[in-house]
């Protein structure tokens, strides 16, 4: 499934160091030193004019002089170097790169200059290169250590199920850092900086197909092919491995950093925050919490089957905390029946609770076996899905005990099990221990135990949700007489199309719009309104007047003939005013369309993900509050219910204070169709906005009532 095949790079044979250095402390001489520490057991040839031999390896004066072919080049040289050692390694047919050096497109023109050298050379070339800017990238299972990072110094290196993909070098390592001391095991780390060719998505896709990885996480600040990252978003919830990523950016501040950082592109954050909901990409916001979600991935035998969580604590205050946390993430907390309740208060103290979250208190240890009766009860309860326990102050033997209990029934479930024990590591280590040992990952905090234990049961549940959905083909739903009459419609038009040309263009797929007609005289507009019926609205039909209110091109609620020629004349007077070099195609008699809700649609052209689709109401909740919702097209019905119930004034749209409730699934119909349009018209159109589109109540449809479309340049 993967677009390149990354086996040689991140698992190379041979391995050869271009610049290695006697000095281990170094840049140039730690990938040599890591390699030999870490027991690598393929062959690494270092390279360096200076030495005949390097930790006891012979040493080459020159890449071209080594007698082996080469899987992986790591080139620890400095920047003004690196070109005329790449072309080597181009000579040498080396089938991978990797190059440390900073100085490039991140610094300046000059080093624009260069990486674009360097890119020019991997198309002449085919072979492919990580970096620069980099620290390098790591198989721990193969021990194969194709980086510098201090972290990687560390014996041993914990292995185990965790892919690591980062943008950022320094930061980077020291999350991989700070996950190895918290236990978490990783298959494979890539460190990609400037990514002149190979590119974290690239990795996260190969990576991805590993049999011994169950979770990828990946440090991005930005994404170089949305749809890349779609398919293998789509590929990551088909195998059931989800993808965590710490997307930094989110300001406008942040852009501006990333994009000197790594010259690269961070994108709207409104757009990647939507793509991510839209595709079950867990998006972390701190360093701790993205860790936490990997150590209890790693722990856990499988995904949790739902959303109905188990709360036990021997605190009502810890209960509490994960409770208010469990709500916060839409979790269930599905109250224990009658039966159940009966059985947990023979073991529960009088002054402890049956409910849920379950009050052992501190005295249920009292007896040995009344706290592992409480978890075999609600393990059993089918509406429990996962379970979080909550030790305070429990401590030596009592402590030991409940320590075991909870390993012990761990093996007697699948349903993933987890725990926060708010007690300091030096009255409780060795219990600590012992869940480790046994599987069980723990935190110190009930918020964060409910936090990582929450993101994966809502991964879960929307996993299913999507596996359960018609799988949106493209080709299929695809009707090619639709797209070529859309293409032909367009061919003549300029930039900007009339609201009259846009409404025409909507609907050639099928989104109904207002009954309207151009007028160019003023017999001709008394014709069309009486045709139509009145009231009428009058627009001035210009591609050069975008905004019609502020050119006084609009006139609303027209009653009669009288009313229509004064409105008529004065439009154009207005129009010819704002703008006198308008081209004026003449006045829009439209029918007025009553008692509907105003929402809007817009699709705007993202350069990383493509057509991106917006919705909100329309009026105050767009202009001032903001309140719209995203997704990337193409868009499912159920994408577009989504979107839907995603904005805060939902409520207006359901009925609220007494009103119809509006037709729901005619707004979804017409999000599905214009991410249709926007796919299909990609190349063509810029931006479209239809605003407002009216919506009547439930089972009357909808009706654009005004449209603008901006071609492509």
């Amino acid at each position: 499934m993967y677009r390149i095949d990354l086996s040689y790079f991140l698992s190379p044979r041979t391995i050869a160091i271009i610049g290695a250095s006697e000095n281990f402390t170094s840049i140039s001489g730690k990938p040599l030193h890591f390699l030999l520490e870490h027991d690598y057991k393929g062959k690494i040839f270092p390279v360096n004019p200076k030495y005949d031999t390097l930790g006891g390896i012979k040493c080459y004066k020159s890449v071209l002089d080594i007698p082996e072919p080469v899987d992986l080049a790591l080139l620890a040289v400095n920047f003004k170097l690196v070109l005329p050692t790449l072309k080597q390694c181009a000579e040498k047919k080396i089938k991978f790169a990797t190059i440390f050096a900073s100085g490039f497109a991140e610094s300046g023109e000059e080093g624009k200059f260069i990486q674009q050298q360097i890119a020019d050379l991997v198309k002449e070339s085919g072979m492919r290169i990580c970096g620069p800017n980099c620290q390098g990238s790591v198989s721990l299972k193969d021990h194969a250590i194709g980086g510098f990072s201090a972290s990687l110094g560390v014996k041993p290196l914990v292995v185990g199920p965790i892919g690591y993909v980062t943008q950022s070098g320094a930061l980077g390592y020291s999350i991989f850092s700070l996950a190895q001391e918290a236990g978490v095991g990783f298959s494979y780390v890539a460190s990609t900086g400037n990514e002149v060719d190979l590119h974290t998505l690239d990795f996260m896709e190969f990576i991805l197909e590993d049999a011994d990885t169950k979770m990828i996480i990946s440090y991005l600040e930005g994404i170089k092919d949305g749809r890349q990252f779609a398919r293998l978003a789509d590929r990551a919830l088909e195998l059931g491995k989800p993808i965590v990523t710490l997307k930094v950016g989110r300001s406008e501040v942040g852009q501006k950093a990333a994009s000197s950082h790594t010259a690269s592109l961070t994108g709207s954050d409104a757009v990647c925050d939507a793509f991510f909901r839209q595709k079950g990409i867990i998006r972390a916001h701190d360093i701790e919490e993205m860790i936490d979600v990997a150590a209890l991935m790693q722990k856990i035998p499988v995904l949790p089957e739902g959303k109905g969580i188990g709360l036990i604590t021997t605190s009502g205050g810890g209960g509490i905390l994960m409770a208010d946390e469990a709500s916060e993430m839409k979790l269930d907390i599905p109250e224990l029946d009658t039966e159940t309740r009966k059985i947990l208060m023979e073991v529960i103290p009088p002054y402890g609770s049956a409910l849920n979250p379950v009050d052992v208190t501190a005295q249920v240890i009292n007896q040995a076996d009344d706290f592992k009766k409480v978890l075999e009860v609600l393990v059993a309860n089918h509406q429990i899905h996962a379970l979080i326990i909550v030790i305070t102050q429990i401590t030596g033997d009592q402590g030991r005990q409940m320590a075991e209990d909870i390993v012990e029934i761990s093996k007697q479930t699948k349903k993933p099990i987890t725990v926060a024990w708010t007690t300091g590591d030096l009255l409780v280590a060795d219990n600590l221990q012992l869940l480790s040992e046994g599987g069980i990952q723990y935190y110190k905090s009930p918020v964060r135990a409910v936090r990582a234990m929450g993101v994966l049961m809502n991964y879960s549940v929307f996993r299913k949700e999507v596996l359960s959905r018609t799988t949106i083909d493209l080709k299929e739903n695809k009707d090619e007489k639709i797209q070529e009459a859309a293409r032909s419609f367009l061919d003549d038009k300029q930039r900007n199309l009339t609201e009259y040309e846009g409404k025409k263009l909507l609907a050639l797929y099928g989104i109904p719009v207002t009954k309207e007609e151009i007028a160019s005289s003023e017999k001709q507009a008394v014709s069309i309104a009486e045709t139509i019926g009145y009231p009428v609205a009058l627009k001035i039909n210009s591609p050069d007047i975008l905004h019609k209110t502020e050119a006084g091109g609009l006139k609303l609620n027209i009653q009669n003939n009288e009313d229509l020629l004064a409105a008529y004349n004065e439009i154009l007077i207005n129009a010819r005013e704002y703008n006198p070099n308008a081209q004026l195609n003449g006045i829009l008699i439209q029918e007025m369309v009553r008692d509907g809700i105003e929402v809007i649609i817009g699709v705007n052209n993202n350069p990383q993900f493509g057509p991106t689709v917006m919705f909100g109401l329309g009026g105050i909740f767009v202009e001032i509050l903001k309140d719209v919702s995203m997704r990337v097209a193409p868009l499912s019905f159920e994408d577009a219910m989504e979107m839907i119930k995603e904005i805060k004034g939902f409520k207006v749209l359901t009925g609220a204070r007494g009103r119809s409730k509006a037709d729901i699934h005619a707004i979804a119909g017409v999000l599905v169709k214009v991410s249709r349009m926007a796919l299909d018209l990609e190349d063509q159109i810029a931006e479209l906005d239809i605003n407002p589109l009216l919506v009547m109540p439930e089972g009357k449809g909808v009706c654009v009532a005004d449209a603008l479309v901006l071609k492509i340049k």
